[in-house]
């Protein structure tokens, strides 16, 4: 009898054809299910799996049971069919492993992050000295310190900003340690007897507040360096001995090895830092000087070490800091940024991948831009330009650059790239959620959100900021924000008690202009909760002139309101009077993409008034 004649006799064509189809019907319904998200993508990867084992499997029993009649297994017959079945559980197995994982965390990996030892935060370390007179010091021992352990890959380290959050605090440990998600705590003191300088060191288990080891260090002053390293050894060796695997740290790269110099610049940094408290309490002059004092400082430790960028890069960043004192007066701009950029352009002719200094161009670059000081469209876009330029490269050279980071996400968004600027915020706070202007973070992150019209993001992100930043009127406003997007049904008596409160937290110097911002966010309110006249008489006693709004942004969220309200000619006649005082801004209102005006966007009116930018 002839193979194909057997294969007939036996019926496994019948057989496998029967069990192709009615798996195939099985298998497209799955397939039907996971494009509708009701099953995961794995499920037909598995299913696919045992389909195929199956086909197989369909061709064993018919050629050993396809005949008329009652047949007994044979070993042949169960051997191949328990390999069968044997394959098909070892592949689907190796789909689950990669859809979840290879199984239960062990050892370290399944600790959580306040008992994870390789989570640490350096607190700032105490002066002992009479009067204070080291702060600087221990503050630059301290700073030092977290750089250097930041620099090894298997640690997680809480920058300067985190651990400056519980600066002189006498909250419990295990309060620290739940509040930075970290296991480990290094503190210390430092004093100085005679010329010499003691520090001392301990080591804490967070979540017990047991004391893993200590070390005391003593050395010359003016080995002040080699006590530097001998502190990250030990840290080290501490580390070493909780961990049970090895910990190297990679060189110091102070960039001088001038003493005297360093000093001066942790000095500076201690000056500049007083300068915060008299900005929040919006004495300018007195902040100024506080920078100038600062600058003085850092110029002496230029000359002392004149190939070390740092102080150069850090005097840029003080001109910058000095460019945004005092409000609304922009008469002092250009001189800071002028100055800043000259420090700027100093710092990248001796480093010129320095991220500190690529990022500090950038940023004075873009500032300068934001305040339409280009002298034309042209000279605008090319300072946009290669401030985003600077900006790249800065976060290129260093992945961890978060403040950069911000700043980027900020340029991005400016230019409609939304989504690509909600990503470059999210890698600043993941790179550093305790950054100085982390509240800004949060607040593009919710910008971002709500001009990609995804509420629940939105409304997560401001639950952050509120959660994190109670006092910053930012997070009092961001509800009002949310309350204008379309389909919304706002709570207009809210709307208005939340303006109360954001009056009261804005600062004085400010109040008046960012008063009436809130005022026309509540005019949208109303238009989304259908009450046309009110939302126009708000937004009308909503306006200012050029006085108090030089920039026109209250025109264009009026002309948000009047699009709404379906008054185009007056929506034109302030998208006009915005464009007019932005002129660099035509190209991009042009290619704005977002919600706010998109019925706008559909008038010829709107090519015609923005056509020049585009």
């Amino acid at each position: 009898m002839g193979l194909l004649s057997e294969f007939k006799e036996r019926r496994l064509f019948r057989i496998v054809a029967a069990y192709a189809a009615g798996g195939w019907i099985v298998l497209s319904g799955i397939d039907q299910l996971v494009d509708r998200e009701v099953l995961p993508l794995f499920i037909y990867h598995i299913g696919l799996v045992w389909y195929i084992g199956g086909l197989l499997g369909s061709i064993v029993l018919g050629w050993y049971h396809g005949e008329k009649g009652a047949q007994k297994a044979t070993r042949n017959e169960i051997a191949l069919m328990t390999g069968l079945a044997i394959a098909a559980v070892v592949l689907s197995g190796s789909i689950l492993r990669a859809e979840f994982g290879e199984g239960p965390a062990t050892g370290l990996e399944a600790l959580s992050t306040t008992e994870d030892p390789r989570r640490i935060a350096v607190l700032y370390f105490e002066d002992r000295s009479p009067g204070g007179e080291l702060s600087f010091l221990a503050d630059g021992l301290t700073e030092s310190l977290i750089d250097e352990l930041s620099q090894v890959e298997v640690l997680h380290v809480v920058s300067r900003n985190g651990s400056r959050l519980f600066r002189d605090s006498s909250a419990p440990y295990d309060s620290i340690g739940g509040a930075l998600e970290v296991g480990t705590l290094v503190e210390g003191t430092v004093a100085q007897s005679e010329d010499r300088l003691r520090v001392d060191v301990d080591m804490i288990q967070a979540s017990t507040g047991r004391q893993i080891g200590s070390r005391r260090l003593d050395r010359p002053r003016s080995e002040l360096f080699e006590l530097q390293d001998e502190l990250a050894r030990e840290v080290a060796f501490f580390l070493r001995e909780e961990l049970g695997e090895e910990i190297g740290l990679i060189e110091r790269q102070a960039g001088t090895d001038n003493v005297e110099a360093w000093e001066l610049l942790q000095r500076a940094e201690a000056v500049a830092r007083d300068a915060d408290p008299l900005v929040s309490a919006e004495d300018f002059a007195a902040a100024s000087r506080q920078l100038l004092q600062a600058d003085s400082i850092l110029a002496e430790a230029e000359k002392l070490a004149e190939d070390w960028v740092d102080p150069i890069q850090r005097r840029g960043w003080l001109a910058y800091r000095q460019s945004r004192l005092g409000g609304f007066d922009r008469s002092h701009y250009p001189q800071w940024i002028d100055t800043g950029m000259g420090h700027a352009q100093r710092a990248l002719a001796l480093a010129p991948t320095d991220p500190d200094a690529l990022e500090l161009r950038g940023t004075l670059q873009y500032w300068r831009y934001a305040l339409n000081l280009a002298g034309g469209s042209d000279e605008a876009a090319r300072l946009f330009r290669s401030a985003e330029t600077d900006l790249r490269t800065s976060v290129e050279a260093n992945p961890g650059q978060a403040s950069a980071w911000t700043s980027l996400s900020h340029l991005l968004m400016r230019r409609n790239a939304v989504a690509e600027g909600k990503l470059a915020a999210l890698r600043s706070y993941e790179a550093d959620p305790y950054l100085a202007n982390a509240n800004l973070t949060l607040w593009r992150l919710f910008l971002a959100s709500l001009d990609l019209e995804d509420r629940v993001e939105a409304e997560n992100w401001c639950s952050e900021g509120q959660r994190r930043f109670p006092e910053d009127f930012r997070f009092t406003e961001c509800p009002l924000w949310t309350f204008i997007m379309r389909g919304q049904e706002p709570d207009i008596e809210l709307a208005w008690s939340l303006l109360d409160r954001y009056r009261q937290q804005v600062p004085p110097s400010a109040r008046e202009i960012l008063s009436k911002r809130a005022e026309m966010l509540v005019a949208m309110a109303l238009v989304r909760a259908n009450l046309p006249d009110s939302a126009r008489a708000v937004a009308e006693r909503a306006r200012a002139d050029a006085t108090l709004d030089p920039i026109r942004e209250l025109a264009l969220m009026e002309s948000w309101v009047q699009t709404w309200l379906g008054d185009y000619d007056e929506a034109f006649r302030l998208l006009g009077m915005y464009l007019a005082a932005n002129p660099a801004e035509r190209e991009s209102i042009a290619t704005d993409q977002t919600w706010y005006l998109q019925d706008l966007r559909q008038d010829p009116r709107f090519n015609s008034l923005v056509g020049s930018g585009s």
